[in-house]
């Protein structure tokens, strides 16, 4: 199985899902749900017309607990106005697909805008890196995401920490960080020496 990774940019999270709400408006509110729920792929597509509201507690399958979820007015107008538009009925699953057609929608959204590893699995680490960026505790993020062990959270971070170190190095390279005054020129080529 392939690793995916979140993806860490506001402005890529919003493209991505202006892209899916183009290719296709079921994808995109399963991502929204994903990306501020952190609920994985098969709790997102066993929820239900009824169940879903502007805040509501959802039953996590792989860890049996419940997680509260809770929209802004506008992502639960969103969700509402999906409702509404395909007459879904109260009871019935909310969103009537796979996770392998969802997967196939993510992966040519993604790759549309350029972005790699792009899976179902993105929603949750992007949902992580959110919240850690908010609380800056690993902690927290690891309750929002019900993780047994923190080294869990971690791996689900450490791609976006990654990222924002990468981001604020664009263009320098380490030894001129640790050597300004040093001419970059006569530094040898080398994977040890870029960010």
């Amino acid at each position: 199985m392939k690793t995916v990774k979140g993806v860490y940019n506001d402005n890529d999270q919003l493209l991505l899902l202006a892209t899916l709400v183009q290719h296709n408006p079921m994808m995109a509110i399963i991502f929204y749900i994903g990306v501020i729920s952190g609920l994985r792929i098969g709790d997102i597509l066993s929820l239900r017309v009824g169940v879903v509201k502007k805040e509501f507690n959802a039953f996590e399958k792989k860890t049996g607990k419940l997680k509260h979820i809770e929209f802004s007015d506008g992502g639960w107008h969103f969700i509402s106005m999906y409702i509404d538009k395909f007459n879904i009925p109260f009871g019935e699953l909310l969103f009537k697909t796979t996770r392998q057609t969802v997967y196939k929608y993510f992966k040519k959204a993604g790759k549309d805008l350029g972005l790699v590893d792009i899976g179902t699995h993105t929603m949750r680490k992007t949902y992580a890196f959110n919240v850690f960026r908010i609380t800056q505790c690993i902690k927290q993020t690891r309750d929002a995401l019900n993780h047994k062990y923190v080294a869990t959270t971690v791996l689900y971070i450490l791609g976006g920490c990654l990222w924002a170190i990468k981001r604020a190095f664009r263009g320098r390279t380490l030894a001129n960080e640790l050597y300004p005054s040093y001419p970059s020129k006569n530094v040898p080529e080398g994977p040890y020496n870029k960010i």
